[in-house]
């Protein structure tokens, strides 16, 4: 399945988006790709394969991805982030935390491969307090980001971000993230600055430092492997977690993917050249996504690139 992707208008927008996908890109301050979404009222359209002309979400619901009939949502979201500025100091729910809070199914815990960034890019993910209640005291105070956990990055950094984990993305790179499929965010500061209409954003601190994990330990973030050497190319892995398994896979002539179990998502984020599936060859460019049905053959990626594989 070739998925279309979904753009989203944020406040702190970026430029990189355009020259990945040109004309699909509405007009606007566009900050997100939501390059495989299946949530209601956001889910990407089929442009090829089964399912083609539906959405992600009808696929879902009708088998067409594991081959059962489901009435849950599909179950991960894969996003493009490509900020100009800071995102808000923020965290996400955990499961339980989602249902009781919001009546959501689903928190919210991601990961981040960054595919390209500036020499001073950098993130914040974590923080030095003991407890959630001393971290909220340093916002009134003016000190929260004393406590903020700094982190330079570079292409093919990889960062676990479980639920509870304060975060945010800087400007000057373009991040690849995999998530559960929610939408659930609690801001904890904004940098004080008016949101695309002019006012102030909204402020989630009574639910988001009641989810806050504190203390806070990186060694759950820093989960990634080294890379491996296979035949045409190598695979890193990056995360084997409770909600999906992320690897990285570098290519240089021709890489063969395993069927999948259950479904499989690919994504290309370097470099192009052509997945062969069924006999067909598709074209595969950075910015290419995918949908791996459960019960489909092996396949095969051809060229020079770098494709981010998901398994649920």
């Amino acid at each position: 399945m070739v998925i279309a992707p979904v753009f989203k208008e944020r406040v702190w927008g970026g430029t990189t988006l355009r020259r990945w996908f040109g004309d699909l890109v509405p007009d606007g301050t566009i900050g997100e790709c939501w390059a495989i979404s299946g949530l209601a009222g956001d889910s990407g359209l089929i442009t090829a394969g089964p399912g083609a002309g539906g959405t992600l979400a009808d696929a879902w619901r009708d088998g067409l991805v594991t081959g059962q009939p489901r009435d849950d949502d599909f179950p991960i979201l894969v996003k493009l982030l490509d900020p100009t500025d800071w995102l808000s100091v923020q965290v996400h729910p955990n499961d339980e935390q989602a249902q009781r809070l919001e009546g959501m199914p689903r928190g919210k815990t991601e990961c981040w491969y960054i595919i390209d960034c500036g020499e001073r890019a950098e993130l914040i993910l974590g923080h030095t307090e003991q407890s959630a209640e001393a971290l909220r005291a340093s916002v009134p105070a003016g000190t929260l980001h004393a406590h903020l956990l700094p982190h330079h990055v570079q292409p093919g950094s990889f960062f676990m971000v479980p639920a509870g984990s304060v975060h945010a993305v800087g400007p000057e790179m373009l991040v690849y993230e995999v998530q559960q499929s929610s939408d659930i965010t609690y801001r904890l500061y904004d940098f004080d600055r008016p949101g695309l209409d002019g006012q102030p954003r909204e402020l989630h601190a009574d639910k988001g430092f009641s989810v806050v994990t504190a203390p806070y330990d990186l060694a759950d973030s820093l989960t990634a492997g080294r890379s491996v050497a296979i035949a045409g190319g190598s695979v890193r892995p990056l995360v084997a977690g409770e909600f999906f398994t992320v690897m990285e896979i570098q290519v240089s002539g021709d890489v063969s993917i395993d069927p999948p179990n259950e479904f499989r998502l690919l994504s290309i984020v370097r470099g192009r050249g052509t997945l062969i599936a069924g006999g067909q060859a598709i074209p595969a460019r950075r910015g290419s996504c995918f949908v791996l049905p459960g019960g489909c053959g092996g396949l095969v990626l051809r060229g020079e690139l770098t494709a981010i594989v998901t398994d649920p």
